[in-house]
């Protein structure tokens, strides 16, 4: 199967899961950014920004936002930003390496530079992080995977 086509299967199947516990809208956003998780109503709201012909690129931000949600980081005033980022970016390259994307130039640009800002503000990511990590990348991978194959 062609990577765009997989994208789009896997984008697809993952905004269904999305959609069960979260709000899940696809819009322009303004700011420069791919996505964004914020509080709504009833909970968490996850934003993403699909362009056509993009399928990779947004099955990455959902993945990388959906993570922010299931780990909570709207939620854990006690997690410095440069964590929580290194969090969710680190999840969605388990998730696209799983699945057979190659996310790993952009993750290692963007996890490097948050975990340099995290440096800075004493922080580090330690074990209670990557087990974090772990836990959401295998329940997205079972979630997904359990729904693409069935």
């Amino acid at each position: 199967m062609k990577n765009d086509v997989k994208a789009s299967q896997i984008y697809s199947t993952l905004k269904k899961i999305a959609k069960e516990h979260y709000t899940v809208e696809e819009e322009p956003i303004m700011n420069g950014a791919r996505g964004y998780t914020a509080h709504s109503g009833e909970g968490q709201k996850i934003v993403v920004m699909k362009i056509p012909g993009e399928d990779e690129n947004v099955l990455h931000t959902l993945i990388h936002e959906m993570s922010h949600a299931r780990l909570e980081h709207l939620y854990r005033n006690d997690l410095p930003r440069g964590l929580a980022e290194s969090e969710a970016e680190l999840s969605t390259y388990l998730v696209g390496a799983h699945f057979g994307f190659d996310f790993k130039e952009d993750s290692a640009t963007y996890i490097k530079g948050w975990l340099d800002n995290a440096r800075v503000h004493g922080s580090h990511l330690g074990k209670e992080n990557l087990d974090r990590v772990m836990n959401n990348a295998r329940w997205l991978i079972n979630e997904i995977s359990s729904r693409v194959a069935g």
